[in-house]
């Protein structure tokens, strides 16, 4: 399972729009990436995850992103998620429950298209305007995952607005502007039922959209209020959580809604698009992304194990024991656009301020197996202290818990300070300043889930507390 959220710009208190996701994925290892800005030749080509080439453009953009280690077609990291150096940011969903279509010969798959978005958009707009040509080109097949066969929601921002893009097997999909003012949460189902398909500055869609779902006897409407979800989505699926009425679905979008406008919303209403009771922060939307029920009738930290991420626990939350990345893209003024990126359960583990438009990151965020020295996986550090947590969960996450949040705050406050000295320097020279910058973050954060996790008074035969959190400035 997947969550997606974007805020519009009048919607959030900077006044520019904000794009937060969790990457679930069971028993999977989560590997943090940055690809560099890159020239190319006039006959250079791109590899799909299927083995398929298409032409690759000029110069592609710089990116930062989150995958999970998980091998698929020509890949080994799945299901990416993250931000570019022209502030287009993009995250997703998969869906299974969809109509068949026919596929054959067709050749992008889903997990192409959030890494073609990170190295070709420059504008959300023109990010689904891109993937429409290539779908209209090459067309789209299922997901090649070994596991289930996928369709897609994708979540795009930049600083102006945000779009929910809702595609199927088959190359059938629409795409809708999120309202300036709303919230829009989307889980793994199409949510798309009220699209006007004449108004093109809010509706994008690929050609004969409606007319197709006519002719296969799944709508006949209005084109003013076309329905998507009903047209295109399926009330079964290959497993449990695909349907769009499913409780994995409802329940987390419920909560969401919930969460975002302040009040109490109807369970069983599909509501995926809010106006929120107060402006939109990253910490607004890294708290829906940490919640687990809390304070509801469904609350998993009241369970009589006492532990909202085990093995037993009802899975349903927006936060999971299979979360294994988290970002928030953020594009205030002050800092020109950081992806705050909390790998393994965001609940436990830290929100670290990264800048996209760097040279490189640190080895040990694409390593994924526990190791020392040169071999320190960040994802594996930061899953440890999770795991710690969840014993004695509610007196281990007050120590945790205070962690991150004066972890969080001291990132913040360095962040602005840094953004500010950077203005001061040569463009030249700015962003070897980042590269520095982020690094300093993640060796901070490493090394304080490490102190968190090695150090105090035996817990159930492990050593377990906080004793004190390394520091990193703005000035090296």
């Amino acid at each position: 399972m997947c969550t997606c959220l974007i805020a519009g710009r009048r919607a959030s208190r900077s006044g520019y729009a904000l794009l937060a996701a969790n990457d679930d994925w069971d028993d999977t290892p989560a590997l943090l990436t940055h690809v560099p800005r890159q020239k190319h030749a006039p006959d250079a080509v791109y590899t799909l995850v299927g083995g398929h080439t298409i032409p690759e453009i000029g110069e592609t953009c710089g990116y930062l992103y989150t995958a999970c280690k998980y091998e698929i077609g020509t890949l080994d990291r799945a299901w990416a998620g993250g931000t570019n150096d022209r502030n287009v940011s993009v995250a997703g969903t998969g869906v299974m429950a969809f109509k068949a279509i026919p596929w054959e010969g067709m050749v992008l798959e889903p997990d192409d298209i959030p890494l073609l978005i990170l190295r070709r958009a420059e504008t959300a707009r023109g990010a689904v305007e891109l993937i429409g040509e290539l779908v209209a080109r090459y067309g789209l097949r299922p997901s090649g995952l070994d596991t289930c066969q996928s369709g897609a929601t994708f979540s795009i921002a930049d600083p102006s607005e945000g779009w929910v893009l809702e595609i199927t097997p088959g190359g059938r999909w629409v795409a809708v502007r999120v309202p300036d003012d709303e919230v829009s949460v989307r889980a793994n189902a199409f949510g798309t039922h009220d699209a006007d398909l004449t108004d093109t500055a809010n509706v994008l869609a690929s050609e004969g959209l409606a007319d197709y779902a006519r002719a296969q006897g799944w709508w006949n409407g209005d084109e003013r209020h076309f329905d998507f979800a009903c047209a295109y989505g399926a009330d079964k699926s290959p497993n449990e959580w695909g349907p769009e009425l499913d409780s994995m679905n409802m329940r987390r979008r419920w909560r969401a809604m919930e969460l975002l406008s302040g009040r109490p919303q109807d369970e069983n209403e599909t509501l995926y698009s809010v106006r929120p009771a107060e402006p939109i922060t990253r910490r607004t939307l890294m708290d829906v992304l940490s919640d687990v029920y809390d304070g509801t009738k469904y609350d998993l930290t009241k369970l009589p194990s006492g532990d909202p991420f085990a093995d037993v626990t009802p899975d349903y939350a927006l936060c999971r024991r299979g979360t294994l990345s988290s970002i928030v893209a953020d594009y205030a003024p002050e800092t020109g656009g950081v992806l705050w990126t909390a790998i393994a359960t965001p609940r436990m583990s830290f929100y670290m301020p990264l800048y996209v438009d760097i040279d490189d990151l640190p080895a040990f965020c694409e390593t994924f197996l526990p190791g020392e020295g040169e071999n320190t996986s960040l994802f594996w550090e930061f899953k440890e202290l999770c795991i710690l947590t969840q014993r004695r969960f509610a007196r281990h996450m007050e120590i945790t818990g205070k962690a991150k949040r004066e972890w969080e705050a001291h990132a913040a406050a360095v962040l602005a300070a840094h953004s500010r000295d950077m203005a001061q320097l040569p463009e030249s020279e700015r962003r070897a300043a980042r590269t520095k910058f982020d690094r300093a973050v993640l060796t901070s954060a490493l090394e304080t889930s490490r102190l968190n996790t090695s150090i105090g008074s035996p817990v159930g035969g492990v050593r377990y507390a906080v004793v004190g959190m390394p520091t990193f400035s703005s000035r090296y």
